[in-house]
């Protein structure tokens, strides 16, 4: 059971195996995962995240490592130390080829990796995606945060430390990422719905890098009517965060930002961010492969599972960042 309390949507049907060969050319002949794995092995599940340097996937392959302990399978855990479709694709590649009893795959593409994905469960491996999501359905599910949701919360919080007017940035990190835009719309949307005196700048990208983060927040606050800054994932909230203290506008300038780290939870309290928007990396990380060890075992029946499974976020603040239930949901990448 994941270590984390949470609420649970589902839309969509279970995503069928797709019709096409797998993008290798020798894969159309290739056997299933389990056909020629030695009576009596262990079970391999392969996970493939990205930005390896983010805590948030370092506590992602905890929960990871304690579910395939807990089964008894093997886990062959692949990260990407970017966020980038070329240099993830050579690891989903490498994955397949060992043949795994299932993959969980951290899509860093929501189109370029439909047909991969495709393949790969036409070859019999089943697929969950985690954290990200794809265009289509082609996964047998998708598990990832509320991030409609999530975005109406750091909205709330946003408005609360501006005193309810002014004017705000949203810092994204790419344009068209189906799991980014909910951040930025459940943001957007409740902005528009409740706080009538606030003013949203429209949306800056940062390619996920926090340079290119802190280049958009420098040239936003030098805007005397900027009150705020909202960030949707933790490189730009990094960068947003040094640009404000590099500009020696902490506590002047608020800042709402995605993901509790270690070092931004003391931030937080420092006063450089007044509101994080806590994920659960751990949970994704071990109900994934928890449940496609349990698949591979017979234990759990694949058309059991809804597509689309959503986990809610968990606001901390300077208020609560001491609290039971908000240490549950800091990033602790010690397993």
């Amino acid at each position: 059971m994941s270590r984390f309390t949470r609420r649970f949507g589902t839309t969509g049907a279970v995503a069928g195996a797709a019709a096409l060969a797998l993008i290798l050319s020798s894969c159309s002949s290739t056997p299933s995962a389990g056909d020629d794995a030695p009576a009596g092995d262990e079970p391999t599940i392969a996970f493939v995240a990205a930005q390896m340097t983010a805590t948030y996937f370092q506590v992602m392959q905890c929960g990871a490592k304690a579910a395939a302990d807990e089964n008894g399978v093997k886990l062959d855990w692949q990260g990407d130390p970017n966020w980038d479709l070329k240099t993830q694709t050579p690891l989903i590649n490498a994955a397949v080829q060992t043949k795994p009893a299932g993959l969980v795959l951290v899509p860093t593409d929501p189109v370029g990796l439909i047909e991969t994905v495709e393949n790969i469960s036409a070859d019999d491996i089943p697929v969950l995606t985690v954290d990200g999501s794809l265009d289509e359905p082609v996964e047998l599910q998708n598990i990832r945060t509320d991030n409609l949701s999530a975005g109406a919360l750091a909205a709330d919080a946003l408005a609360k430390a501006v005193g309810g007017k002014g004017t705000v940035l949203v810092i994204a990190s790419f344009p068209g990422v189906a799991a980014n835009a909910e951040r930025v719309d459940g943001f957007t949307e409740r902005m528009a719905a409740e706080y009538p005196d606030i003013t949203v700048l429209p949306t800056e990208y940062s390619d996920a890098d926090q340079s290119k983060a802190a280049q958009k927040a420098a040239a936003a606050i030098a805007n005397p009517d900027l009150k705020g800054i909202y960030t949707t994932l933790a490189p730009a909230s990094a960068g947003a965060s040094a640009a404000i203290q590099a500009a020696n506008k902490t506590g002047e300038v608020k800042l709402v930002a995605y993901d509790a780290d270690p070092a931004q939870v003391a931030d937080l309290k420092a006063g450089v961010y007044d509101a994080l928007v806590a994920q659960d990396p751990y949970g994704l990380g071990y109900d994934s492969v928890d449940r496609l060890a349990k698949i591979a075992k017979g234990e759990l029946d694949p058309s059991s599972l809804e597509y689309q499974e959503y986990v809610s976020a968990f606001i901390i603040d300077r208020d609560n960042a001491d609290t039971e239930e908000a240490q549950r949901f800091i990033y602790k990448p010690s397993c």
